[in-house]
């Protein structure tokens, strides 16, 4: 689709040259009729009018691309911003018409102004002239913003599909695993991101990150993440390393304040052995086939801090019926009307009273269903990522246990 160029104060001049001829029509018909109505007048007419409406334009011209942009942000649009707007066409209507006034009295109208009603007629007009020029020019930069705005939603909401085409929805065919995620953006992007990339024929790598902030800064460094983890998937069996070095590059190539949280498994379904490392994250909750609970916290600092940072690498075996959970906070942050937030007790209890056997895609959906439900109508205010982990029925060549 062709996108239209963007105005610019050229475009703006030729429109004005064009239309200003068209506006002064109506205008001159109004002054002919009242004064005289001669079909062979008209013309007589028209000629100064089309010269005051040029001229009173280019003063609108000039307000607007070369004087107003010194004291307003183009974006703006707050009161002060609406008053400087409408003062500065104000003033460069009236002086493009004033000048207009002068240069028609000086030349081939030299008793324009001798007559004192016909100056006060001349102002009279010049006030309504100055008044539609106002609203023109609003018109025109509304127009413009709008335009603007369009283009940068459309421009975020091609951003969404292509970040969410990043984020699998099909997961590595494992019998003996059961695999769910969903991700929720509060913006047009996410600051938030999951994966799941198989290493081998059975071994699988996952991962759960919260980018700090919200919007395009965040989303752009999550995309930066992901990427850094699927190049070293392949070639880098320990999770510690490879979190070592997403920290590294992190630190190095982002600026002061930008960090991530991070947690990172390597799950081998012959042996159900989960190794595991977290920078900072909520730590992912295994919820035993029984009644207990094992948080998963070894590992070190959030990414993009410190430099030398060496992460510690834990592990836990699985067991048929296990199930694990890995969750942004933007789920237990969420707050109701009340204030109150969702708070990890109410996500730990939904999961232990959710029957055993169901599966993970029902459970995400069913998760964040109610969290939403919590928050309420609108937008929510975080990203909320869910990864959920069943282990299914098989064989196993180590005991459960830790």
């Amino acid at each position: 689709m062709k996108r239209e160029a963007p105005d610019s104060p050229l475009r703006s001049l030729i429109k004005l040259l064009w239309r200003a001829p068209l506006i002064a029509i109506p205008m001159t018909a109004f002054i002919w009729f009242r004064d005289s109505g001669k079909a062979g007048e008209f013309i007589r007419y028209y000629l100064p009018t089309v010269f005051f409406a040029v001229s009173g334009w280019f003063g609108l011209w000039v307000a607007q691309w070369f004087v107003l942009p010194r004291f307003v942000d183009p974006e703006a649009d707050d009161g002060r911003a609406t008053l400087l707007r409408a003062l500065s066409f104000s003033v460069g209507t009236l002086t493009g018409f004033g000048l207009a006034v002068v240069t028609l009295a000086l030349t081939i109208a030299p008793g324009l102004l001798s007559d004192p009603r016909q100056t006060a007629i001349i102002g009279v007009y010049g006030l309504v002239f100055s008044l539609i020029s106002i609203g023109v020019g609003f018109t025109a930069a509304f127009y413009r913003r709008a335009q603007a705005r369009t283009r940068t939603e459309h421009e975020l909401h091609l951003a969404r599909r292509i970040q969410s085409s990043f984020l699998p929805t099909q997961f590595p065919h494992i019998p003996t695993l059961d695999v769910s995620a969903r991700n929720v953006p509060s913006k047009e992007v996410s600051g938030d991101f999951y994966d799941v990339v198989p290493v081998s024929d059975a071994a699988i790598l996952f991962a759960i990150a919260d980018v700090s902030g919200k919007g395009v800064p965040a989303a752009l460094l999550s995309s930066m993440l992901q990427a850094s983890l699927r190049t070293q998937a392949l070639s880098t069996p320990s999770v510690a390393t490879i979190l070592r070095n997403i920290n590294t590059l992190i630190y190095r190539s982002t600026s002061m304040g930008q960090f991530a949280t991070f947690f990172l498994g390597s799950f081998d379904p012959g042996t159900r052995v989960l190794r595991y490392t977290n920078a900072g994250h909520n730590p992912p909750v295994l919820f035993r086939r029984g009644a207990e609970r094992v948080t998963l916290e070894r590992g070190g600092p959030v990414l993009g801090v410190l430099e030398a940072v060496e992460y510690e690498e834990g592990s836990v075996t699985l067991a048929p019926g296990d199930r694990l959970l890995l969750y942004s906070d933007g789920l237990t942050e969420a707050s109701g009307a009340s204030g109150e937030l969702f708070g990890e007790d109410r996500l730990m209890a939904l999961v232990e009273s959710s029957p055993p056997s169901l599966a993970c895609a029902d459970l995400t959906s069913s998760l964040l269903e109610v969290v939403q439900r919590f928050a309420g109508a609108g937008e929510p205010e975080d990203d909320m990522t869910l990864v959920m982990f069943r282990v299914l029925e098989g064989s196993a060549h180590a005991p459960a246990g830790i």
